[in-house]
């Protein structure tokens, strides 16, 4: 078992270790992890995802894979078509985005070969 301390229903510390005296800490499951809320009936869960987190995260991602292909565009390179096809999908993944099904129904393009 492991204990946490929760503050405004948000476990905010975990640890395996007990100090008897500490009346602060409260005994949850192995499983739960700092961030999660204290449902009222006691088990707890992920917070709700928020939009201009997941669009955050979305855009990083897009961005880390442009970056990676950033080489094929070089002075001294003549990219494939359907390399610049697949720079134009990344850059296009965020349009039209304006809910959280949205980003959780994308389909990120296939890189060429």
């Amino acid at each position: 078992m492991a204990y946490a301390k929760i503050e405004n229903k948000i476990v905010v510390f975990k640890t395996y270790e007990i100090d008897k005296t500490d009346k602060t800490l409260t005994e949850i499951p192995d499983n739960v992890c700092c961030g999660m809320i204290q449902n009222k009936d006691g088990t707890f869960s992920n917070p709700p995802k928020k939009f201009d987190e997941e669009i955050f995260n979305l855009r990083f991602e897009r961005n880390r894979l442009l970056a990676q292909t950033d080489w094929w565009c070089a002075s001294d390179q003549t990219p494939s078509e359907s390399r610049l096809n697949y720079r134009q999908n990344l850059r296009d993944i965020t349009k039209g985005i304006k809910t959280l099904n949205d980003i959780e129904s994308i389909i990120w393009p296939e890189e060429p070969n």
